[in-house]
């Protein structure tokens, strides 16, 4: 399975999240887990390398692929339960060629009028590739949000403005938090470095809901666990 996190937007914590979730896939799933980095930035690349000079914590391979690399892609899939594609924020090929054949699309957005500026266009690529990857399963998930609760209608607003473009948007989203940061900068992923923490509990709904589709089911079926905004 392909599971491609990329944007038009920089700045909205996509190579956090594909870390995160490659964490999860690896550690709670038990699968065999490659990270594709298509950024430049080599964020996703970094971190791997800090991360399996630590033998306290389960490897991940990862290559870096650019420009066209559908057929790569391809090839890949076949030796791994999951690729996870970290796509840096610009429309260019290598997002492109990875939503041409990935199974599952995130994209990330921060409840900010910048951000949000992106849906008509990423709504005109997602339609565009999905005339030739029918089956791909793409929805927009609200990261980095305020955590004070006077702020909430922003986080509705924004899911608001995904929707309107008959596009999915995920009911689970991320609250701007340090763990993202300092997990990241040890190579750990917010669930090892406080597996029972605010920041664990989003990354597990966010991927779990996010796999909902492989069972048939609707993401506004999903009810995520509470999480607090506070703190």
């Amino acid at each position: 399975m392909i599971i491609l996190i990329g944007g038009e937007k920089g700045g909205s914590g996509k190579s956090c999240l594909a870390q995160n979730i490659a964490v999860y896939l690896r550690n709670e799933k038990q699968a065999s887990v490659l990270m594709v980095d298509c950024d430049p930035q080599r964020t996703t690349s970094d971190w791997i390398q800090e991360r399996n000079a630590n033998e306290a914590l389960l490897s991940i391979n990862c290559v870096q692929l650019y420009g066209k690399i559908r057929n790569d892609l391809l090839s890949l899939r076949q030796h791994y339960d999951y690729v996870v594609i970290d796509c840096g924020g610009q429309d260019n090929l290598a997002l492109r060629s990875s939503m041409a054949v990935a199974d599952h699309i995130l994209i990330p957005l921060r409840p900010k009028r910048r951000d949000l500026k992106t849906v008509p266009h990423m709504e005109d690529i997602l339609s565009t590739c999905k005339m030739v990857n029918p089956r791909m399963n793409a929805a927009f998930v609200i990261t980095q949000c305020p955590s004070l609760p006077s702020l909430a209608g922003r986080i509705l607003e924004a899911k608001e403005v995904c929707r309107s473009f008959e596009v999915p948007v995920l009911n689970s989203v991320t609250f701007s938090r340090n763990m993202y940061d300092d997990s990241e900068e040890s190579g750990m992923s917010v669930m090892e470095s406080e597996p029972k923490g605010k920041a664990a509990i989003e990354i597990r709904s966010i991927i779990e809901e996010l796999l909902t589709r492989e069972n048939g089911e609707s993401y506004e079926s999903f009810q995520p666990q509470k999480i607090q905004a506070v703190g």
